[in-house]
């Protein structure tokens, strides 16, 4: 099988994600205390993947990844499928908490193992493809999402994306590429791996330390994961706010920002830029669209807004990435399980500090907050990187 298939199943479990988004909020509108619950099946996403990252980047270089990628799809599909049979507030908790880490070590083991897949000298076109992909199934995803939950209900929506995640698995059961990463910890004993990994975390973090562009790119997720975890909060109660409880409208919002993502990563993928340099404007450029979008009192406006901001993150995600896949192969993992993270503690402050943020100074107040600590981030790590000793 050509490995860039590949591309297309992984776009085909984010097709089924963005569904499941849809309908775990619609099925999290059906609880009691449906604010409490939406805060929680945030924070749990996020918990789970911020307590694993250290390991998975640590596994990520020391393991096959192709094996770890396997039984992270396999585990995702079976910890959704448990919401279908028993779709109560605790099993949808703790499989956003499970899928939080396993979702943290199938991105890492991907991220990491793209080099090898596709070749270092198509990263940037290869990140294109797979930018693009990932915003053509939100394009369907998400306005599918909300159609079928509204029409049929979150159950099916529930099923087709564990569906996606075992045919993932079996797919790359069938694919094969040379790894060069060190395999021992298989046969090592405790003592050994806690070893191997505190030095191991002691030379990432020097090597960090000595590559201004990948320490900027990890601590700046932090300020990523906290403004997107602003609007990943605000979305569902804007749609509310416009059109009353509207799964369709919610799906669209996302559907909008898909599009946006799509034409960007095309527009990314062709500019001959500094990669550092247009990641950081394309981020800031998208924390003002999307302070627009929350501005905005129509629905269509807010929808042309969020197309707008969808330009700008699908282009900084292309730069971000491959940023990221050209740290050393024998980091690499460990690189992005630090990335990883910081990225899944901002997320998880965020979704702690929106709900009372936004009881306290408005929704849009909370949002406005979130982006101007992102565009001060910018400002400070743009400078860091203009007056760092260069290596």
């Amino acid at each position: 099988m050509n490995k860039k298939w590949y591309l297309y199943v992984n776009a085909l479990s984010s097709l089924g994600s963005r569904m499941n988004l849809i309908a775990c909020s619609a099925l999290i509108f059906t609880f009691e205390h449906s604010a409490f619950w939406m805060t929680a099946f945030f924070v749990a996403r996020q918990l789970g993947g911020m307590l694993f990252s250290p390991l998975a980047g640590m596994l990520a270089d020391r393991m096959d990844r192709r094996r770890t990628m396997i039984a992270s799809d396999l585990g995702a599909g079976f910890a959704i499928l448990a919401i279908v049979f028993y779709p109560t507030p605790h099993v949808l908790i703790a499989a956003a908490f499970l899928n939080g880490m396993l979702y943290t070590l199938f991105h890492i083991s991907f991220q990491a193992s793209m080099p090898h897949i596709f070749g270092s000298e198509q990263l940037v076109q290869v990140n294109g493809r797979k930018v693009r992909l990932e915003s053509l199934v939100g394009i369907i995803g998400f306005m599918l999402g909300g159609w079928l939950t509204d029409c049929y209900g979150y159950t099916i929506v529930i099923a087709l994306d564990a569906a996606s995640f075992l045919f993932s698995a079996w797919i790359l059961t069938r694919l094969r590429w040379e790894e060069k990463g060190n395999t021992a910890l298989a046969t090592s004993s405790d003592a050994d791996i806690r070893e191997k990994a505190a030095s191991g975390f002691r030379a990432t973090l020097r090597y960090l330390r000595d590559t201004p562009v990948l320490l900027t790119i990890s601590l700046l997720a932090f300020l990523v994961s906290l403004s997107t975890s602003a609007y990943n909060y605000g979305l569902p109660f804007l749609a509310d706010q416009l059109r009353g409880s509207d799964a369709t409208l919610h799906g669209l919002m996302w559907t909008a920002m898909s599009v946006g993502g799509l034409i960007g990563s095309y527009v990314a993928a062709r500019l001959r830029v500094k990669l550092v340099n247009g990641m950081l404007v394309a981020y800031a450029v998208f924390s003002v669209g999307i302070v627009g979008a929350f501005a905005a009192n129509h629905a269509v406006l807010v929808l042309l807004l969020l197309i707008f901001a969808g330009l700008f993150t699908g282009a900084a995600q292309v730069y971000e990435s491959t940023l990221l896949q050209q740290a050393q192969n024998e980091l690499r993992g460990k690189v992005m399980g630090v990335q990883g993270l910081l990225s899944r503690s901002g997320y998880f402050v965020g979704f702690l500090m929106a709900p009372f943020m936004a009881g306290a100074i408005t929704l849009f107040g909370m949002l406005v907050f979130a982006q101007l600590m992102f565009v001060a981030g910018l400002i400070g790590f743009g400078l860091y990187l203009v007056f760092s000793p260069k290596k």
